[in-house]
């Protein structure tokens, strides 16, 4: 995998929404812990296991000057694996485009992954889904994965004289809700738009159903945050920052809907000459398939057909954004588990739970899909039921704790009842205390 560079952005606002708060409040998003691992931790076992070779393109992670510090701190002293990792420190509050924009002359390779710093996801799907980019000279693929809610497609077919309206989902599930409409085959993406930037209606227009005629649009499609662009697109950037007041802002929610738009013919959308220029010499090295750029190349894309935007879909393995309180403490009982790719980094017993050598537990203790962390301490006659309990933790004689996250250097006392709780780092809780479905944070 040397052809394909890798950005991570794990600035505090990442890629689209999140909805963490308390208890990403005083930790980078990307350094919450998930079944005792820091969230980053899974994204570079995932470029270990897929083979990316990073020694002359080192993975670009982006992150903001106020969390520089810890997550440094993590990949360059207790990381121990081999991808080399360049850090961008991200001093102002920007855009993705702009993050994008100012790190153009560190992207070196013919293509580059974009992947937000909040995603678990096994390396099942990389080979294929970065053959699929590369032998259709794609200009921008999307890792998708079908979403947890029913899904309710809309199929368009026939007569393409009337515009078609799709009605817009509740403003409460807007959040994390995109529409996304593919072609009869599931290959090429006509649309992605986040419901929050929608009207009311979503209107097709009549150019776009005269050119794919047969499309489904689902709502019950996830973007992922996983991207791969080939790298003649940061020219669009480029000429974009030139304007007094840029266009493009982030790239989920206004810079990708542009490029799928620029699938259309006839919608007057140029590629500026520097594009053309870059592109020319570079197709040439990037595929053995014949290049759809020559000497009788016509600046306007939509002639040429230049801009191919595709879509992968994730079928089969495990994918997950941590992006709200649900999927944080989702992701923690599913690697809890043991049954997904990746593992807590305790060691494993015979009895499905994984207690680091040097706590001090009694088996009897602690049930199946557990976790205690180094140097923590279980009081007598305590009871750990599905939960996860981090690093130098002190937990009181008479504890009961189920279903919950605690995570380092907590210190619970006596006979206290934890039950569907995240306890922050540094947390005291006093003896005799309750917490059902609370977020303490120091």
């Amino acid at each position: 995998m040397t052809e394909f560079q890798v950005v991570i952005i794990a600035t505090d606002k990442g890629i689209g929404n999140s909805k963490l708060a308390p208890i990403d409040d005083n930790l980078p998003h990307c350094l919450l812990p998930v079944a005792n691992r820091p969230l980053i931790s899974y994204q570079l076992e995932l470029l270990e296991k897929a083979g990316f070779q990073t020694k002359n393109t080192p993975v670009l992670m982006l992150v903001s000057e106020r969390s520089q510090g810890k997550i440094k701190q993590y990949v360059s002293e207790i990381y121990k694996g081999n991808i080399e990792v360049e850090f961008v420190v991200i001093k102002d509050d920007i855009g993705s485009c702009e993050m994008l924009y100012r790190i153009k002359d560190k992207i070196k390779s013919n293509y580059f992954i974009v992947m937000n710093g909040n995603l678990i996801v096994d390396d099942s799907f990389i080979r294929q889904m970065t053959d699929q980019h590369r032998a259709n000279d794609s200009s921008f693929t999307v890792l998708l994965k079908p979403s947890t809610k029913p899904e309710v497609p809309t199929k368009t077919g026939g007569s393409s004289k009337q515009a078609a309206v799709v009605e817009a989902p509740s403003k409460q599930d807007n959040l994390f809700t995109d529409y996304i409409a593919l072609d009869e085959k599931k290959e090429k993406i006509i649309l992605m738009e986040p419901a929050t930037e929608a009207e009311d209606n979503i209107v097709f227009s009549k150019t776009l159903l005269k050119n794919f005629p047969n499309l489904t649009i689902y709502n019950s499609l996830q973007d992922t945050q996983f991207y791969i662009f080939s790298r003649w697109v940061l020219e669009i950037l480029v000429e974009d920052q030139k304007k007094h007041i840029p266009t493009f802002f982030d790239l989920k929610k206004q810079f990708i809907p542009y490029l799928i738009s620029c699938q259309i013919p006839d919608n007057n959308k140029n590629l500026p000459a520097s594009a053309i220029n870059d592109t020319q010499e570079l197709a040439l090295t990037m595929s053995s398939t014949s290049s759809p750029f020559n000497a009788f190349s016509q600046l306007n894309i939509q002639k040429k057909k230049i801009v191919k935007c595709l879509a992968y879909l994730f079928t089969s393995g495990y994918c997950i954004n941590v992006n709200t309180i649900k999927s944080y403490q989702m992701a923690n009982r599913e690697i809890a588990k043991g049954y997904t790719p990746y593992l807590p980094f305790e060691p494993r017993s015979e009895k499905n739970f994984f207690i680091d050598q040097t706590a001090e537990v009694t088996p009897t203790q602690v049930g199946p899909n557990c976790v205690i962390g180094t140097s923590t301490k279980l009081g007598a006659k305590c009871s750990v039921k599905f939960s996860i309990i981090g690093k130098h933790c002190k937990i009181g004689d008479g504890v009961r704790i189920e279903n919950s996250i605690i995570m380092d250097h907590v210190s619970i006392e006596d006979k206290c009842v934890i039950n569907g709780s995240i306890i922050c780092n540094d947390a005291f809780v006093k003896s005799g205390s309750q917490t059902i479905g609370t977020y303490l944070t120091k």
